[in-house]
């Protein structure tokens, strides 16, 4: 999703479906005809992406490698990380 010009993440099963956002002078909330889906802290600067790794659980399921590499991944809890190394 993107929002003058910086990307925000959405649950990996909304690609390519239509969103909407809310934007406040702090947060952007992402949302469907369901309600909110995501919300992230707002980007200040333009160029910028914003992820949310539990955003990609139902890719890992699929594709267990891109847990190694996915930048959506490098800021997960402590504990996770330690899985991710093996």
């Amino acid at each position: 999703m993107a929002v003058a010009r910086n990307r925000y993440s959405v649950p990996c099963e909304l690609a390519g479906q239509r969103v909407s956002t809310r934007l406040y002078p702090s947060r952007v909330e992402i949302a469907t005809d369901e309600g909110i889906v995501a919300s992230h802290a707002r980007l200040s600067d333009r160029g910028h992406i914003c992820y949310d790794w539990q955003h990609y659980i139902a890719l890992i399921q699929r594709k267990p490698g891109a847990l190694r590499n996915g930048a959506p991944f490098a800021d997960m809890p402590a504990p996770l990380l330690r899985l991710r190394q093996g």
